[in-house]
């Protein structure tokens, strides 16, 4: 399970972790938990049996508002900076509930945000909300929550965004729902940042009370990704009791009234737009208090212990190629050239550079107009820009090109769900299951961030099943 999953049970949790194999052994068919203990022990798991194993591990319960004194930085300090930084420039948003569980948290970010930037047209605004347990992201999605979801949150949350239900529980105004997007990811796997799960170029990352259940080696290598996923000056937000300068040492961290959090600095290439020197006034907030800096703690922190965890291809720290796309002799021609091309897109979206990123593919499209890959990355770039219609164009170009462009056909799927077209959803997605039907289970699929096909289909199933479409 740790390898798998990264979860961990120290010693002091031993008598929630038997309840929780005796409630999966009877899900698994055994009535004996030392007689499925054994098994477990004995037998390889397919990653579909580790997901329902980790679905009873996991702590799939959280509430509205947790740790006010983060949402009230968020709402005084983060955003607002963020807001006047982008005002005048690439007006993006892009924030990551890592560990999302029944969704309280992806949500209070979204009302948050509303509250503070109200008047949201002119802006690109994500919100991902991830887990590891595929069965409480359709949970997550109806947005329905009980009174006991609401036990520390301010009066004023439940009243103003949530309506009341004929069986006691509140429903999420479906303007707040529709700000969220929910999807399975595992941390422990080595597939963030990257375009394809849109984990690259996050501004603020947050992951709460979810460390505190990994090894301290596999907490570092997460929080190495999420050092990855963040554009410069961008903000990790973590548990109180998950709090460690030494863990952190790549990150700056600010203390705010009753917590800490920290920022990413130092080395990124994407620097956010320059403060205009006026601007409209953000909605009133209570007098803000003072944000500081907290020294390190010297001396500096030992490198990571074990193998690092490598953003895929790290993107992030890959150069733009500036200029013309084809302008001297020694650049490659044909193929490789696309290649290039390709390689230049993903390092410019992956650094959150979209509109340079969109006018290189733009530029590469009308080079080669036949290579289905630069369709493809188009399309995940129009989707990041919140352009799902030209998204979907591409797609369906990068298909009629190469009709066995297998990540193609789960991006449209993954579009066409968001849309709510659950039929086509689950069309692109049949798609997908017999293109994988005829690769061998090691097969590294192309476009796929070195992801085999035997991992995929277990990624795409979970979608599956996390979408309702199973």
């Amino acid at each position: 399970m740790v390898s798998k999953t990264a979860l961990h049970f120290s010693p002091d949790r031993w008598g929630d972790l038997q309840r929780r194999i005796g409630a999966a052994a009877k899900e698994f068919g055994f009535n004996d938990a030392g007689a499925f203990v054994n098994w477990l022990i004995a037998s390889p798991l397919s990653a579909g049996q580790i997901e329902i194993l980790a679905s009873h591990l996991t702590i799939s319960e959280t509430y509205f508002w947790r740790e006010p004194q983060v949402f009230q930085a968020l709402e005084e300090k983060v955003l607002p900076e963020l807001i006047r930084t982008r005002r005048n420039g690439e007006r993006r948003l892009r924030i990551w509930s890592a560990g999302c569980a029944t969704g309280e948290e992806p949500y209070s970010i979204a009302i948050a945000l509303r509250r503070v930037l109200p008047a949201r047209e002119g802006w690109q605004v994500s919100i991902l909300a991830t887990d590891v347990n595929p069965r409480i992201l359709g949970r997550a999605q109806a947005g329905v929550h009980s009174p006991w979801s609401f036990r520390n949150a301010p009066a004023w949350l439940k009243r103003d965004y949530f309506f009341p239900t004929a069986g006691g529980k509140f429903e999420l105004r479906p303007e707040i729902r529709d700000m969220v997007s929910f999807a399975y990811l595992n941390l422990a796997e080595d597939v963030y940042p990257s375009v394809l799960n849109s984990t690259s170029a996050m501004d603020i990352i947050f992951c709460r009370n979810v460390l505190m259940y990994f090894l301290p080696k596999s907490a570092r290598q997460v929080i190495q990704g999420f050092y990855h996923c963040l554009v410069e000056g961008g903000w990790l937000m973590v548990g109180a009791c998950e709090l460690s300068h030494q863990t952190f040492d790549r990150f700056r961290p600010i203390q705010v009234p009753g917590a800490i959090i920290y920022r990413k600095q130092g080395g990124g290439a994407w620097r956010p737009a320059a403060l205009p020197p006026a601007e409209p006034a953000l909605p009133e907030a209570l007098p803000a208090p003072a944000w500081e800096s907290v020294a390190p703690t010297p001396p500096p922190a030992p490198a990571l212990a074990g193998p690092p965890v490598s953003a895929p291809a790290a993107w992030d720290q890959a150069p733009p190629l500036p200029g013309p796309l084809v302008e001297a002799e020694s650049e490659p021609a044909g193929q490789d050239a696309s290649d290039a091309s390709a390689l230049a897109i993903r390092a410019l979206a992956n650094q959150g550079r979209l509109s340079e990123a969109l006018a290189l593919c733009e530029q590469a499209v009308a080079a080669d107009k036949l290579d289905s890959t630069l369709h493809y990355l188009r399309a995940a770039i129009l989707q990041e820009l919140n352009l799902a219609g030209e998204a979907i164009a591409s797609l369906r170009r990068a298909l009629y090109l190469e009709p066995n462009l297998l990540i193609a056909h789960f991006a449209l799927g993954n579009l066409m769900l968001r849309q709510g077209d659950a039929q086509a959803a689950r069309r692109c997605f049949n798609n997908v299951l017999g293109l994988l039907s005829a690769c061998p289970q090691e097969e590294v699929l192309p476009e796929a961030e070195g992801l085999t096909v035997g991992r995929f289909r277990e990624i795409l199933q979970a979608t599956i099943q996390a979408g309702g479409l199973a």
